[in-house]
């Protein structure tokens, strides 16, 4: 019966692919591949917790209880998983009003920590520009970096570098049309920022962005609507939309080939939580009302995830949220693991705060369904306990011969395998465009061996943590190790141990062979995630300043050098500039280093923009092209002429008015983020994806191994030669 409902699983799941999206027969599908999987799911949670724990000795006890325990964690946020995105609701964006009495006044915050003034620039340049009108809309940037406080530090190098950033930002502010505001002191961080801010405004609706948060110029067009249209919203949340890899897709090289970390959570996610009422707050990209932070004090600062908190908060009491799932910003992700271990672990503080000191089932005020999806955002957060165990039950038994599973080989592939098979169907099946099968597992592992330190220190005191600025626009000039591997090569070297010691016990222990199938082939799947992560420990060298942004739409320019002009296409931009191609034969182009006008259809403006341009390099154009084994292992590629020329151009701004067409072409135009978000989007199955996972760790862990032997047989040499100078001193 269990091979049967597998099989139905399998077929509905691909059936489901050729139907419309968001289709009655869609949902109808979806509620059936759901309660499936559930009750395969219920058939082993039954057999494991009435078979296959019993007493044997304490510490075989101890550990058979953490592994079931950990197990119980996983089925439960399986199954809160399940029920929030059952339901998931798409929105589309009302139409503004077309009397200008009848649209809110808005203003737009800025908060800022310790970004640079060019960053900074980018971000300012096109709120300013955002497509609203201008008497009903003010920027302000909320500098934290420049507080009396910090101006007043006894280290006189510190107080300087403070008043230079001061200086700096309100010049910065008076050129491109912003406002400029700082407080006394620096507490609170974040939420203490914004609630200074919001004494000095006075819009009836807030748009919060974080520094590198540039938005698109339709920004406003298509959220405010939304609040016109009903009295008690207090929040319209659009998803965080990245420009560049986080480090593990750049180490792994995957950030073209597969989709990204946070596009489950925002492309899948949000929507089946706004379907329950329960889409909260992400600290940027959203359009909040003015007179619902008033009325609980501004943003919530009791958590150092204060979004969700404040979201949290105004849910308790009666108001309503709104996800908007259409990308409307570009952002910047951590450029090195320790700023994406420090950015992560501070949201898993934050949401365990959140269960610990406002615990989502007892608030007062929140509906049902509301309880279960702030539940599930929270309670997702304590994984770090649950992926170490798992990373070290193997140990358990291989190393110590605890007896944590009592089961033989055909009752697991009985109960447990089924269960497997369908729990991973069904987040194939739910999530698998924007997640595929085993890389929320990689990236689980890479958070858990330091989020779990964290989060004991939050079960400790829950009001002990303190908000840590992510930082962005880190500059990679080289390949290096990161600093956190050494706790992955521990673990791997115990993961092998683990292999060896299966082998053993199933040659020269026949009656705890099964269990050393099974454990062994668990600790199998754990190596293939640790060379995975180790693979993305090794941070690669960021070739560019700026990240690039595909260009997906048809988007024709052209340049004109004296009074020559030659048509071009567009197929990418940056901050500091644009890739073209052209049919022009190569030999009647200018020259690199010359200087020529990018003219462009600009779609962040809906006009023409001329940019004056330097032209960086002009070579022919070889397609790419692979075979599927290349592809997977990120491996170097087959190329052929295409009769096309490529010319990379650098802007170079004259003006104000040519900053600002830039940072519109760039980053004004929504449809292009929209794009480049499905570009990515593809599913994978089972056994494809972990064939990826594997031939991406091998690949990438042997390089970390090569530049690992690199650096001891250096520090070697070093040792040698001063031991040989030391000896001629003799």
């Amino acid at each position: 019966m269990v091979i049967s409902l597998l099989v139905i699983l399998g077929g509905l799941s691909l059936y489901s692919r050729n139907l419309p999206e968001r289709g009655v027969g869609q949902q109808s599908i979806r509620i059936t591949i759901i309660m499936l999987a559930v009750f395969v799911t219920l058939r082993y949670f039954f057999w494991r917790t009435t078979t296959t724990i019993e007493y044997n000795d304490f510490g075989s006890f101890v550990a058979a209880i953490a592994l079931y325990l950990a197990e119980v964690y996983g089925i439960t946020i399986y199954f809160l998983g399940a029920f929030v995105n059952i339901f998931p609701l798409y929105r589309t964006s009302p139409p503004l009003p077309d009397e200008m009495e009848k649209l809110p006044t808005v203003d737009i915050l800025i908060p800022s920590y310790n970004e640079d003034a060019d960053l900074l620039e980018v971000t300012l340049l096109a709120a300013t520009q955002v497509g609203y009108p201008k008497e009903r809309l003010r920027v302000y940037l909320l500098d934290d970096g420049g507080t009396v406080q910090k101006r007043s530090d006894p280290d006189p190098h510190k107080a300087k570098a403070a008043w230079d950033r001061h200086h700096q930002l309100q010049s910065l502010c008076e050129r491109v049309g912003a406002t400029y505001l700082t407080r006394e002191r620096n507490v609170h961080a974040k939420a203490g920022n914004v609630n200074a801010a919001l004494k000095h405004c006075g819009g009836e609706l807030v748009l919060i962005l974080d520094a590198d948060h540039v938005p698109a110029r339709d920004i406003l067009q298509k959220t405010v609507g939304f609040f016109v249209l009903d009295p008690k919203l207090f929040l319209v949340q659009t998803p965080h939309f990245f420009i560049n890899p986080d480090p593990i897709e750049r180490n792994l090289n995957t950030f073209q080939d597969m989709p990204g970390e946070n596009e489950m959570f925002y492309t899948v996610v949000q929507h089946g939580l706004d379907f329950w009422g329960g889409s909260f707050f992400c600290g940027s990209a959203a359009v909040l009302r003015r007179s619902c932070l008033d009325e609980v004090g501004g943003i919530s600062g009791e958590t150092i995830t204060e979004d969700a908190e404040t979201a949290l908060e105004l849910h308790s009491r009666g108001y309503r949220s709104v996800y908007l799932g259409t990308p409307l910003i570009s952002g910047l992700q951590p450029e090195t693991f320790t700023g994406f271990v420090m950015q992560r672990v501070r949201w898993a503080q934050g949401m365990v705060q959140i269960f610990l000191l406002k615990n989502p089932l007892l608030i007062k005020g929140l509906t049902l369904p509301q309880r279960l999806a702030y539940t599930s955002s929270s309670f997702f957060w304590f994984f770090p306990f649950a992926r170490a165990t798992f990373l070290l039950a193997p140990a358990a038994f291989l190393l110590f011969g605890f007896q944590i599973y009592n089961a033989n080989l055909s009752e697991f592939i009985a109960y447990a395998l089924p269960h497997i098979a369908a729990a991973t169907m069904l987040s194939n099946y739910l999530y698998g465009k924007t997640r595929w099968p085993f890389i929320s597992e990689l990236y689980e592992t890479m958070q858990s061996l330091f989020s779990f330190i964290a989060l004991t220190k939050v079960f400790r005191n829950p009001r002990a943590p303190t908000f840590q600025v992510t930082p962005k626009g880190e500059k990679l000039d080289g390949d290096f190790i990161s600093s956190l591997a050494k706790p992955f090569y521990f673990i791997i070297a115990v993961t092998v141990v683990c292999l060896f010691a299966a082998v053993f016990r199933y040659i020269y222990y026949p009656n705890q062979a099964d269990v050393a199938l099974i454990t062994g082939g668990w600790a199998c799947f754990n190596l293939v995630l640790l060379t995975g992560a180790l693979g993305a420990l090794l941070e690669r060298r960021q070739r560019r300043i700026t990240p690039r942004i595909h260009v997906p739409v048809t988007l024709k320019g052209t340049l004109v050098i004296a009074n020559h002009m030659v048509p071009c296409h567009v197929f990418d931009v940056s901050a500091t500039g644009a890739g073209v191609v052209t049919k022009v034969p190569i030999d009647e182009l200018p020259q690199e280093q010359s200087e020529v006008d990018f003219v462009v259809d600009n779609p962040g403006l809906g006009q023409l923009s001329r940019i004056p341009c330097r032209v960086s390099r002009v070579f022919n154009v070889a397609t790419p092209s692979a075979s599927g084994w290349r592809r997977w292992i990120g491996g170097g590629k087959w190329t052929r002429p295409t009769g096309m020329v490529q010319l990379g151009l650098e802007y170079l701004p004259a003006s104000l008015i040519d900053e600002r067409a830039v940072v519109a072409l760039v980053f004004g135009d929504s449809e292009v983020l929209s794009r480049n978000l499905v570009r990515r989007q593809r599913h994978r199955s089972m056994f494809s994806a972990f064939g990826f996972l594997v031939a991406r760790g091998a690949r990438y862990s042997l390089m970390h191994f090569l530049h690992l032997f690199e650096i001891l047989a250096i520090s070697l040499r070093l040792r040698l030669r001063r031991l040989m100078s030391w000896a001629e001193t003799f």
